[in-house]
């Protein structure tokens, strides 16, 4: 018989799977071929002149999130150009050509040629299923642990044979 999964197992094997979907996706980004050269780049001009960024593939991590003494989330952070890399948007140029935030009709015009690439959301969607089974095994463990609290066939019974 399987043992009942504790409140720190639980813990632990979220965290691993974060780990591995953080993984899974700082090996696709580290795989761009281009990128930055250096570890960390800081603009010089513009509006972001004098702010530091590093690189995708070494910025990216995770918090794991709990309320009440159980895990409710698992956020995963990243830099900002991880969402335009996502996205294939960026130096005005909109995602597919339109504009997807103002509500502006799509112009179709591109500015610079990007592509999207799926470096963050592919390791997310083949490692999904695996994180519901998890939370499945503890929640449905919780609920047997109280489901054999419950004093089903004593008292109550007894209470209710008059009356029917």
């Amino acid at each position: 018989m399987n043992s009942i999964m504790t409140d720190e197992e639980f813990l632990r094997q979220a965290k691993a799977w974060a780990d591995r979907v953080r993984a899974q996706s700082r090996a696709a980004a580290a795989a761009f071929p281009n990128g930055k050269k250096t570890a960390t780049r800081t603009y010089k001009t513009g509006r972001y002149a004098g702010k530091t960024e590093g690189r995708l593939h070494s910025k990216t991590g995770y918090v794991l999130r709990k309320r009440y003494g159980d895990l409710e989330a698992v956020s995963f952070r990243m830099p900002v150009h991880g969402i335009f890399r996502e996205y294939g948007v960026g130096n005005g140029q909109p995602r597919h050509g339109a504009a997807t935030k103002s509500g502006r009709a799509a112009s179709g015009k591109i500015y610079i040629r990007r592509t999207p690439s799926d470096w963050f959301h592919n390791p997310l969607e083949r490692n999904i299923d695996a994180l519901g089974d998890l939370v499945a095994d503890y929640y449905g463990d919780k609920v047997l642990v109280e489901f054999r609290k419950l004093d089903t066939n004593t008292a109550n019974t007894a209470s209710h044979e008059g009356v029917l």
